[in-house]
């Protein structure tokens, strides 16, 4: 009986070893597939989205990798732009642009992701929302003590512009918002194009419930190369 106990182990060994390797090669082709269909930077995006939810709220993150980039804020003519172009996708913790409103005087670095070590740097885009130059909606927000602190003067017909590596994209403020910390009616994707620009209403002690900023239409698209450049 013990025998042919052993015997039953030693023939099912081969399976235990095997199986986890085959889960794994199975795993693995599916990753690759879904890779190879996908764009990269729809991959990357949700990659970025799952890393971004473990640094909302950390102060300094071992491992954060910050790139500074030099954003040319001068414009250029119409003649030496594509109205539709190439966008270089930025990654998680990348200045990738520049914002500015002239009529609040701002001018501001723009990082692509949110965390308190970026908040502190300047202001951070959502990479839950598009990218800037894609379709939909892009999502900044700042803190009001420091980069948004003149946002609620920011009036409907102002202009905002962001500047990028890439491209050059004008906006003009449509209506001033506010809301709940907990509606994200106004982050949410839109099927619309708008640049959405929040931050927390001003509060002497505590915590902001409240959040006041703007919703801006586009008003054009400068790209510096175009969709199929290499």
């Amino acid at each position: 009986m013990a025998e042919e106990k052993t015997a039953k182990q030693r023939s099912s060994l081969p399976a235990y070893l095997l199986t986890p390797l085959l889960l794994l090669l199975l795993t693995g082709g599916i990753l690759v597939l879904c890779y190879s269909l996908a764009p990269v930077h729809y991959v990357q995006k949700y990659l970025n989205i799952a890393f971004m939810d473990n640094l909302k709220t950390t102060g300094t993150t071992d491992g954060l990798h910050i790139k500074e980039n030099e954003i040319e804020t001068v414009k250029k003519p119409d003649a030496d732009t594509f109205e539709d172009g190439k966008i270089n996708y930025p990654v998680f913790g990348e200045q990738y642009a520049v914002l500015s409103a002239e009529s609040i005087g701002l001018t501001v670095g723009v990082y692509y992701g949110v965390n308190a070590e970026l908040l502190d740097r300047g202001a951070c885009q959502s990479s839950q929302s598009a990218i800037i130059g894609d379709h939909g909606n892009t999502v900044i927000d700042a803190h009001v003590t420091t980069y948004f602190s003149e946002l609620s003067k920011l009036k409907p017909g102002d202009e905002v512009e962001l500047f990028t590596n890439y491209g050059q994209f004008t906006y003009k403020v449509k209506e001033q918002i506010s809301f709940d910390k907990e509606d994200k009616h106004w982050l949410a994707v839109s099927k619309d194009d708008r640049l959405t620009l929040y931050t927390c209403a001003p509060q002497v002690i505590g915590s902001a419930d409240k959040r006041i900023g703007v919703w801006c239409e586009p008003v054009s698209r400068k790209f510096n190369a175009p969709a199929d450049a290499k």
